[in-house]
């Protein structure tokens, strides 16, 4: 799995992010290499299938129904010609296989494999061995000749949003309509001439507007979605059920509650985690009572198909809107400053995120008076300086200078 990649693999997909290059990630283990054989994941079998280079659902088990593609293979400064094997084998049920022919001698174990796709071939980059800097540089013929920059088109709609933004950020610091958390949205939306909108559908004219207060950390997290786990699935069934289990009594509001960030990498202090089934299928939240991994229970299970298909539902076109603050509470003021215009979804950024902590799931339940449970959302955010790794497009504006 991608976890066990000798680089960080979020930071790099920000590489080919910034250079406009969709890419699948690979990570070879000992046994593979040896074996010349590599198991294509969940994660790389979407961004395969979601571009047009294979589907292994259709494909047929059996050496027959292989599939030989052409492939760059880029690692350290040299440049090789090879292919590259999509395949199912007879054995077992066909778990999809991928082998990019003399990887053996260009990659060690726990290197991080770029693959990404051309209109004749596919491309292969040892990210651990290679100058990516210097590879993904404009000026770097080899690569410009198979990926050229194209000018990236922007909607009318999200012109004239950029417009009525830039006006708004033109009167400075406006005071709160709302006090509270929501008041960054609520005022913008208020000024833009916007209903607030709880639904799922975009807020204007088919682009979704969020706001945010900007961090001077940079690192402040804003809700990119929320999604309840699949109950089904699950072994608790429902909110109030993860309250009983996991809830503490707060002596000042008199109830039992549970407002908790849970991550991929580490537990917390009430002894949850997130976790990535091996196959990048399902998104869990575990409990390992004082850390002991030995008495792992899982209590909820988020299928990653669904996850996906809701950040798609949300986002496929988004204005995110940063704003600087003065004051607080009721006095809080507001001035919108930047937004981030982001289009279309990358699907295999998603659990790479997760998996790096990039991205958290956030609980908010609480006890009603009769002793009810009451959520907030089940809420997936993301510090806004990973946005542009989530989504296959992203340009960044200063409203000030527009």
């Amino acid at each position: 799995m991608l976890s066990s990649a000798n680089i960080n693999v979020a930071e790099t997909l920000q590489k080919f992010k910034d250079r406009g290059i969709a890419v699948g990630f690979i990570v070879p283990t000992e046994t593979g290499l040896n074996k010349s054989i590599m198991d294509a994941h969940d994660n790389l079998r979407r961004f395969l299938s979601k571009h047009g280079i294979h589907d292994y659902e259709e494909q047929s088990q059996g050496t027959d129904n292989k599939k030989i593609l052409p492939t760059l293979l880029f690692s350290s400064n040299e440049v090789l010609e090879t292919s590259t094997s999509l395949y199912r084998p007879e054995t077992k049920s066909g778990d999809p296989r991928i082998w990019i022919y003399k990887l053996g001698g260009f990659a060690n174990p726990g290197d991080l494999i770029a693959v990404a796709a051309t209109e004749q071939r596919l491309v292969a980059i040892n990210c651990s061995q290679s100058d990516l800097n210097n590879l993904l540089s404009p000026t770097n013929q080899d690569l410009m000749k198979l990926f050229p920059i194209s000018a990236r088109e922007i909607s009318d709609a999200a012109n004239k949003l950029l417009e009525m933004l830039s006006e708004v950020s033109r009167q400075g610091f406006i005071k709160t309509m709302r006090a509270g958390d929501t008041g960054v949205g609520y005022t913008l939306e208020t000024l833009l001439g916007i209903e607030a909108n709880s639904k799922k559908t975009p807020d204007y004219n088919g682009i979704e507007l969020k706001s945010s207060r900007t961090s001077k950390a940079g690192n402040k997290q804003s809700t990119v979605f929320s999604q309840v786990p699949n109950w089904k699935l699950s072994n608790l069934k429902g909110s109030k059920d993860i309250l009983n289990k996991h809830g503490r009594f707060n002596s000042s509001k008199g109830r039992d509650q549970l407002y908790h960030e849970i991550s991929c990498t580490k537990l917390n202090s009430y002894d949850l985690q997130l976790e990535l089934k091996d196959d990048w299928e399902e998104l869990r939240q575990i409990y390992l009572p004082d850390g002991n991994k030995e008495r792992k229970e899982t209590d909820v299970v988020w299928q990653m198909d669904k996850l996906i298909e809701r950040v798609e539902e949300k986002h496929q076109e988004t204005m995110w809107v940063s704003a600087e603050t003065r004051g607080k509470q009721s006095d809080e003021e507001f001035w919108y400053t930047a937004a981030k215009h982001t289009t279309g979804l990358d699907p295999t950024a998603l659990p790479i995120l997760l998996e790096a902590g990039s991205m958290t799931v956030h609980y908010l339940i609480k006890r009603t008076p009769s002793g009810a449970a009451k959520d907030q959302g089940y809420l997936f955010k993301l510090a806004p300086k990973y946005l542009p790794i989530l989504f296959a497009n992203s340009v960044t504006y200063n409203l000030t200078r527009r």
